[in-house]
């Protein structure tokens, strides 16, 4: 599970006691990626670059496409409409987005999280970088990187409780 954290080793020096630890991730959705993501190339593929030109709208269509199973009951799904996202940057930093499922009245351990840094030209911002400015339909380089860049927010989803 994702937010849950695995103790790997411990520094026998008294003075200086440290542990490290090491994120586990959400096994669920790693399952559905691995399951789904072809869905996901498949709208790369055939929609236009403007469609998903920031990273809240990825990360939408990775809830949408990916992780939300159709044939699930409500409750166990994601409710990306109540996606809260923060970003106290401006032209650069971190966004982070918080999506809780779709349950009444949500505890912390139904929320999950993720987050990217952005900058403010290609050369700094991993999205701008792949568009290259560009619009239309992506080519299969730009493809593979949106894939990646998907994984990314897909691997850095950790339960906020």
């Amino acid at each position: 599970m994702v937010g849950k954290t695995k103790k790997v080793a411990e520094n026998k020096d008294k003075r200086h006691k440290t542990t490290k630890t090491i994120t586990i991730m959400v096994q669920e959705i790693i399952n559905r990626w691995e399951e789904n993501k072809h869905k996901l190339e498949y709208y790369f593929r055939k929609t236009r670059q403007s469609e998903y030109d920031d990273y809240g709208k990825i990360l939408d269509k990775i809830f949408e496409l990916v992780i939300n199973d159709e044939n699930e009951y409500e409750h166990k799904k994601f409710d990306i409409d109540k996606r809260t996202t923060i970003d106290d940057g401006e032209y650069q930093g971190t966004v982070i987005f918080i999506i809780p499922k779709k349950t009444y009245q949500p505890g912390v351990e139904d929320y999950i999280i993720t987050d990217t840094y952005y900058g403010s030209c290609s050369g700094c911002d991993t999205l701008l970088s792949i568009s290259e400015y560009n619009e239309g339909i992506p080519n299969d380089d730009q493809l593979k990187q949106y894939m990646t860049l998907a994984l990314h927010l897909v691997q850095k989803m950790r339960w906020l409780g």
